[in-house]
């Protein structure tokens, strides 16, 4: 009978240590967020035509880097779509 209570009192206890732990990480992990301006003294430009451009090319690798008789694989390893990838973005930076 004894043994029965100290097995039940573990378990509320493990269970109160689990439920204390769980409530603290909840409330580490809550933070708001909030997106500022830009400053006028920033050296970066965002160019969201060029984003938008690169996106794309990048998404249509399958139609521009692959022949019609070849099976397009995009851009997985080794393919030829991974090198026309990669081959376009070096061309691209180098030119910025």
């Amino acid at each position: 009978m004894k043994e029965k209570i100290q097995d039940k009192l573990k378990t509320i206890l493990v269970t109160i240590i689990l439920c204390t732990t769980s409530v603290i990480i909840i409330q580490n992990n809550t933070t708001n967020v909030t997106a500022s301006e830009p400053e006028e003294d920033s050296s970066y430009i965002l160019s969201t035509d060029l984003i938008h451009r690169v996106t794309e090319n990048l998404s249509n690798i399958i139609y521009t880097a692959y022949d019609e008789d070849e099976l397009p694989k995009g851009r997985a390893f080794g393919t030829k779509g991974e090198r026309y990838a990669a081959d376009y973005l070096v061309s691209l930076l180098t030119n910025i």
